[in-house]
């Protein structure tokens, strides 16, 4: 949602909304050492948010603002080896642990408020 130059894309998953978890969002099973489901998921909707920071006149560097919600704090170290792939500077942000996510299977919510240069 845009509301003037500022930017806000809340609650943001991995997941399609017709089959769940995505395959490309899913740690294949024949390949367990290529990336962990967190690390995945993580990048899914990073790559999903540059897409739509984009369209609406923004990057991702744009960013003054995140909350992030885990199922599992003990995924925070994969999960943030990907968050700084997509932040070399990154913003302000909180993370906390929650009981469970909208769609079964999603480790990971990641909420950002940006402003357009």
């Amino acid at each position: 949602m845009l509301c003037g130059e500022t930017l806000y894309a809340a609650g943001q998953i991995a997941s399609d909304y017709k089959t769940g978890v995505p395959p490309e969002a899913r740690q294949d099973a024949a390949f367990p050492y290529y990336g962990s489901d967190i690390q995945k998921q993580t990048r899914y909707i990073l790559e999903n948010l540059r897409t739509a920071f984009q369209a609406a006149g923004c990057d991702l560097k744009d960013t003054v603002k995140s909350q992030v919600f885990l199922t599992d704090l003990n995924d925070f170290h994969y999960f943030d080896q990907v968050w700084k792939e997509f932040f070399p500077s990154p913003p302000p942000r909180t993370t906390v642990q929650v009981s469970g996510l909208l769609v079964p299977g999603c480790r990971v919510e990641i909420d950002l408020t940006a402003v357009r240069p």
